[in-house]
């Protein structure tokens, strides 16, 4: 569930405060033959999703609320705290060198290189329930495009994970390619001028 402006005045249920924060920054790449999205677990997770980190983000496991009547508003200012004070502050990755540590893992993912980003695309909040850790996880979700890429064929020709590619041409997008659902935050799309600024960023 993304948490958008008109929920942050509300009560979070309390059956839904989260006990983990987690963080994504992911990377649109779109090709002249559509967006590359990857199915990363399909044994279990089975969703397409963009280029996401997975090393060297913010992640707290044992995320304790101590007054429960809180709102969605109240609950992202937490998070933001911890992450400013944490992530940013002590560990040092502020928004360049998150960029940084994005391209860096895309381009030794796939072996590539090059690899740079003209803008952020968005940045938002999800609240959901994590199968894998059986808990409702904070995420905070940025995502950026790519401007340029060494080698895109070797990109559209890797075998890391398994890939598909969305057709962007049309709107509003398809939800779905070859019976795969696509991931929750891809919502952010539906946005026309999200959606016309990742067009126009074809590789």
């Amino acid at each position: 569930m993304i948490i958008t402006k008109d929920m942050l005045n509300k009560k979070v249920p309390k059956e839904m405060i989260p006990k983990r924060l987690d963080s994504a920054t992911d990377l649109y790449t779109n090709t002249k033959k559509g967006l590359t999205l990857y199915n990363i677990k399909p044994d279990t997770w089975n969703v397409l999703y963009p280029f996401f980190q997975q090393g060297n983000k913010f992640t707290m496991d044992n995320f304790e609320v101590l007054n429960d009547n809180l709102t969605f508003g109240k609950l992202i200012n937490l998070y933001v705290d911890i992450y400013h004070k944490y992530y940013e502050l002590e560990l040092g990755f502020d928004e360049e060198k998150r960029k940084l540590v994005l391209t860096q893992e895309f381009n030794d993912t796939f072996g590539v290189s090059g690899t740079k980003i003209s803008k952020k695309l968005d940045a938002h909040y999800e609240l959901k329930f994590s199968k894998s850790k059986n808990v409702y996880t904070l995420y905070y979700l940025e995502s950026y495009i790519a401007s340029y890429i060494d080698d895109v064929d070797k990109l559209l020709n890797q075998n890391v994970y398994a890939q598909e590619l969305l057709d962007l041409s049309q709107y509003p997008i398809s939800k779905e390619v070859n019976g795969v659902k696509l991931v929750d935050s891809l919502s952010i799309l539906d946005d026309l001028n999200n959606l016309n600024l990742v067009r126009n960023s074809e590789l």
